[in-house]
């Protein structure tokens, strides 16, 4: 297998900057973190701390040097800095596999409270943003009410046309908000917006904040069978590890390798 190299970041103090001394900073920011060595797996893991610049030429350029600093050829990349910026370098797999962790931790906190998928309302929003194509993908396949809220009307009910035709359901297209959280059971969110008291909340954008009123979710880990301590196995590095594995079904490769769903979390809280 190729090496692993994890990029983190601090968002907690994001900015967004671009120039020539603005790179000569983020470059002396730039860190090697720790070396870690899956031995089941004979995986070698990188850790480097790179700079909360997240101008989008900067953070490529960022990026860049990381993987030269790691000094490990054709390493996977496993991003875990801020997810919007993030998801545009995953490949298919680890999107597929943010998607399947999302779905997971939501079925799980329904069934706490003795509610399923299937009897469920769930709102996407914004429902046309890239980032929700494969969360909604996989939902279709458990949900039967699912709602689509989106300014942009068109593109939703376009794609609302293509999961009647694969999937057999017909989702709500809507740009009413207040009506959408209103009916919502729970909301799967990449968009800033202020729900409404005792809503369930998944958030892709890992820059917002909590709010006090709502039951809010962001991230998961995992427990692994594989013998180290000092990795948090998250969505991002799990995924790295698992799409170089022959196994094209998430649920299959999950069994096969004793690995289950452990925390659900907002930022490093554990919620569930």
């Amino acid at each position: 297998m190729k090496p692993i190299l994890c990029v983190t970041s601090n968002i907690d103090n994001l900015y967004n900057e671009f120039g020539f001394l603005r790179k000569i900073k983020d470059k002396l920011k730039m860190k090697v973190i720790s070396n870690e060595y899956i031995k089941e797996l004979d995986i070698k893991v990188t850790n480097v701390r790179m700079p909360p610049n997240f101008n989008r030429k900067a953070y490529l350029s960022n990026l860049t040097y990381a993987e030269k600093i790691c000094k490990c050829k054709e390493a996977q990349l496993s991003l875990k800095t801020l997810r919007p910026m993030d998801y545009y370098y995953f490949n298919e797999f680890q999107k597929r596999f943010l998607a399947f962790s999302v779905i997971k931790s939501i079925q799980l906190m329904l069934r706490m409270r003795n509610k399923s998928l299937k009897n469920c309302c769930i709102v996407v929003y914004d429902a046309v943003e890239m980032i929700n194509n494969n969360i909604i993908l996989e939902l279709a396949k458990q949900s039967k009410y699912i709602v689509f809220l989106s300014s942009d009307l068109p593109k939703a009910r376009k794609f609302a046309d293509y999961i009647i035709a694969n999937f057999g359901i017909s989702p709500i297209v809507t740009d009413d908000v207040l009506y959408a959280i209103k009916i919502a059971d729970f909301i799967i969110s990449s968009k800033d917006y202020e729900f409404s008291s005792g809503k369930l909340v998944w958030f892709l954008d890992n820059s917002m904040r909590k709010v006090n009123n709502i039951i809010a979710v962001n991230d998961v880990s995992y427990s692994v069978p594989w013998d180290i301590t000092k990795v948090d196995f998250s969505i991002e590095l799990l995924g790295a590890i698992l799409c170089q594995m022959q196994e094209n079904d998430i649920e299959k490769a999950l069994k096969y390798n004793g690995i289950y769903l452990k925390q659900i979390k907002f930022n490093n809280n554990v919620i569930y």
